[in-house]
């Protein structure tokens, strides 16, 4: 099956082309150029690949959380392609993404993304397997609950490190902070084997909180 894998949360976006492994990956440029960057570079791939667009089988998005605007732009990108061309698709969330980075191991990990307004997004993952979350809390409170030894990594651990400094934690380095539009088609593609389906009108991104517009005109 062929799978476009989207990835707009962070400041570094990516596009993946995978049928049984990577086929090809492309990044953006740092700094949030998504809504600009995402569609020509999707049109790039599929012709460099030789791939119709009516050959896709499967859209897969990295849900959230992250940049609002970011998660939107890739959220609604997908979602109109999938409708457009009658295909499938997959939200997928963005910390699941990330735990795949750092190296397998015994030992839990905890993605650390700062979240603005002194909070963080975090889920725990036990051997591959998330465990918890996802979800935004205060960085003093995942401090107190994190277990006895867990390895962290994420951008919100320049702001909060020393929060989480112990014996038994361990930081990972900012090669693990970024998500890969590769691991956002695979673990979509293994979620759409399991029988997972997204409805492209109704999906929506995965923020966990409100935006700060909502809590501006007191909405939240």
């Amino acid at each position: 099956m062929r799978v476009l894998g989207i990835e707009t949360s962070g400041t570094i976006g990516s596009v993946a082309l995978w049928e049984e492994g990577c086929v090809a990956e492309e990044s953006f440029q740092r700094g949030l150029v998504h809504g600009k960057a995402l569609v020509p570079t999707i049109a790039r791939l599929l012709d460099q690949a030789g791939w119709e667009k009516s050959s896709l089988g499967l859209v897969a998005v990295s849900q959230g959380p992250g940049s609002y605007t970011g998660v939107r732009v890739g959220v609604a990108t997908a979602k109109a392609l999938a409708y457009a061309l009658d295909c499938p698709i997959v939200g997928v969330p963005t910390l699941d993404v990330m735990a795949r980075n750092p190296a397998p191991g015994d030992w839990p990990v905890a993605p650390v993304v700062d979240a603005r307004w002194e909070q963080v997004y975090t889920a725990l993952y036990e051997r591959g397997r998330r465990v918890s979350g996802p979800r935004a809390v205060r960085p003093e409170d995942l401090a107190r609950e994190l277990p006895e030894r867990v390895h962290l990594f994420g951008d919100g651990l320049k702001r909060y490190g020393a929060l989480f400094e112990r014996p038994g934690v361990t930081f990972g380095g900012e090669e693990e902070w970024v998500c890969c539009a590769r691991v956002v088609a695979e673990l979509g593609a293994r979620a759409f084997a399991d029988g997972r389906r997204d409805d492209p009108l109704t999906l929506v991104p995965l923020y966990l909180r409100p935006t700060e517009a909502e809590v501006k005109a007191g909405l939240a």
